[in-house]
């Protein structure tokens, strides 16, 4: 056992043996975006904002802009460049190692992307120089990691002189590269050679944490040697030997590069990392307290598999038991492809209103109260090129049936967590706005519509009401207790019925020329999380030792005082015990032993709650 105190809250942290402690909250992932102070660039630059080092660099010296944000982030794009990159984080002065830095290095990243034109190759991850470096052409090396790509392929054989192998961080499996280059360089007038180190990750992601200090651990075992460090960036690049890269972006709405002070450097044979989602409990009372915990890790990592279906035209279908539906109208063309795994792809050309959904059909013959457990819905949203949108409603979409006090006895229900249009849906989505409340744990406004147009089981025009739960903020990813939302608008007065279907939605619309644009969703899934009672031990229970993985057990909210309290991240991962004393916070507790902002789950015997940690 490893011990750890903090003097001001006479904190004592016993971190379990063997596990990986680059375990940390990754909410970043399902709900980020720019904040803070924001500079411009659209020449070549280096420059600071804040504590954040930044550079903007292509060789045409006007092919691209940027914009980087005193919190880390950033948003680039590019117009027409050879190379192109711009890069955020940390600027280091070439003083010390990685192993004197105190703690393992880290980068966070959230990327979003929209396709280039003639990419030739494209590295998206970790940049950096070190200088002082023994046995290499100049003491440089130039140093990536890379998670993701603008290109059609991860980067291959072809980009660097030597294979060393492949080595496992953070969950990941990489290729680790040498290559000897000769061209420009920090603190070079001319061209030199140098080495460049690559780890290129089998399998891109959108979103992660990448432990740097590990990546250059498992480098040295190979020979690479290290050197005093210059920077470490998070990095957007792309380029082409033989022409322009043409219109590309890369947005970072969260990017940050920091020392894990007090870290306990781990090696990649002791770092499991599970992808598979925990089981998703809750307590008996449906739609209230905590609700059931679910785990987002297919906000890093999402992709679509299985079988598939490709639609063009309107139709109602099923696949794997996953019903789904294609609808749009003057479109010159629309697709959408849908998978056995629930997830779906969905383009539109010169739409007056398209949509595409995918998830559970009912029978409607239960309430959302006579289900076996809460409705939950996970999603992870890719925007591409997307323009002429007036409205548009992505997240969750359904209908009920038998609801009292209504004219038709239907209701068409959303709930709106973002939007392909420029604006947020405002009050003009409905005839009365109930006011913004907190469901499930974030902001929503609640309006109800009357609208007489189109519905199920009905041949013509019928009159129905219009339920509308609009996010304050969009989020790109993310799960949505449905059933807490129907809890709430009860509370309101908002009547239920029987439910006819439960399904994620990509809607887009447009009152002049037409809506164009993908809304891809790689991840998508409408389920019912089962409910199981607390047991009398309210033990966490533990899938396996090895893993560090547990299935959380949604349990009443408390009041947070002093005691020792268990703390898990939101993958369900135990992160070890804390005590505090008379005096003392949670949160204080919480930032000063793991160093990072985030939402933690924190349990004291019977009872669990979510902690936000700034």
């Amino acid at each position: 056992m490893k011990t750890f105190s903090v003097t001001k809250s006479s904190v004592v942290f016993a971190m379990a043996l063997g596990m990986a402690t680059t375990a940390f909250a990754q909410d970043f992932c399902s709900n980020s975006s720019h904040s803070g102070q924001s500079v411009k660039i659209s020449s070549n630059q280096v420059g600071k904002i804040g504590d954040i080092g930044y550079e903007l660099w292509d060789e045409n010296g006007h092919g691209g802009s940027a914009t980087f944000y005193s919190d880390g982030s950033m948003d680039c794009s590019i117009t027409g460049a050879k190379d192109y990159l711009c890069r955020a984080g940390l600027s280091l002065g070439s003083n010390k190692t990685y192993k004197e830095l105190g703690g393992d290095m880290i980068a966070e990243f959230k990327l979003v992307k929209s396709p280039a034109q003639n990419v030739g190759y494209s590295y998206i991850g970790v940049y950096g120089w070190m200088e002082g470096v023994s046995g290499t052409p100049s003491q440089l090396v130039e140093y990536y990691v890379i998670d993701n790509t603008l290109a059609n392929d991860m980067p291959g054989s072809w980009i660097g002189n030597e294979r060393k192998g492949t080595i496992t961080v953070d969950g990941g499996t990489y290729t680790v590269y040498r290559n000897t280059r000769t061209g420009p360089a920090i603190k070079s007038s001319g061209n030199v050679t140098f080495y460049q180190y690559f780890s290129v990750r089998t399998s891109p992601r959108d979103c992660g944490t990448i432990n740097i200090s590990e990546h250059m651990r498992q480098w040295e075992k190979m020979g690479m040697t290290m050197g005093k460090l210059y920077e470490a960036k998070v990095l957007g690049e792309a380029g082409n030997v033989n022409g322009e890269v043409r219109n590309g972006r890369m947005d970072f709405p969260h990017a940050k590069v920091y020392v894990k002070n007090g870290s306990d450097p781990a090696s990649s044979s002791s770092v499991k990392s599970s992808s598979s989602t925990v089981t998703p409990k809750s307590s008996s009372s449906k739609g209230s307290g905590v609700g059931p915990v679910v785990s987002t890790e297919f906000c890093k990592d999402a992709q679509h598999t299985g079988d598939k279906k490709t639609e063009n035209g309107n139709k109602v279908g099923s696949i794997n038991g996953i019903g789904y539906e294609l609808w749009y109208d003057r479109a010159t063309s629309g697709s959408a492809t849908f998978y056995s795994d629930g997830s779906m792809s969905c383009s539109f050309q010169n739409a007056g209103d398209y949509l595409c959904r995918s998830g559970l059909s009912f029978n409607s013959d239960k309430t959302y109260k006579e289900l076996d457990g809460d409705m939950l819905a996970e999603y992870k949203l890719v925007k591409q090129n997307v323009n002429g949108a007036d409205y548009s409603y992505v997240g969750v979409y359904g209908w009920m049936e038998g609801v009292p006090g209504t004219q038709s006895k239907l209701v068409e229900y959303y709930v709106v967590d973002n939007w392909l249009s420029q604006y947020r849906p405002g009050d003009w989505v409905g005839n009365k706005k109930y006011g913004t409340f907190t469901i499930d744990g974030a902001e929503y406004d609640v309006y109800r519509n009357t609208r007489t147009g189109p519905a199920i089981k009905s041949s013509g025009n019928v009159e129905f009401y219009q339920y509308f739960s609009v996010r304050k903020q969009a989020r790109d990813c993310g799960v949505i207790n449905i059933s807490a939302h129907m809890k709430k608008w009860e509370e309101l007065g908002m009547t239920m019925g029987k439910l006819y279907e439960a399904k994620v939605l990509g809607e887009a619309g447009s009152n002049g020329g037409g809506v164009s644009g993908t809304a891809d969703f790689p991840h998508a899934k409408v389920y019912v999380a089962k409910d199981e009672p607390v047991s009398s031990s309210s033990e966490a229970k533990v899938e396996s030792s090895s893993s560090q993985t547990i299935g959380l057990i949604a349990a009443p909210k408390m009041e947070l005082k002093s005691g020792n309290f268990q703390v898990f991240d939101m993958q369900g991962r135990f992160l070890g015990t804390v005590k505090v004393d008379a005096g003392a916070t949670v949160n204080e507790v919480l930032k000063a032993n793991f160093k990072n902002a985030g939402i933690y789950m924190v349990k004291q015997g019977n009872f669990m709650q979510r902690v936000a940690v700034k």
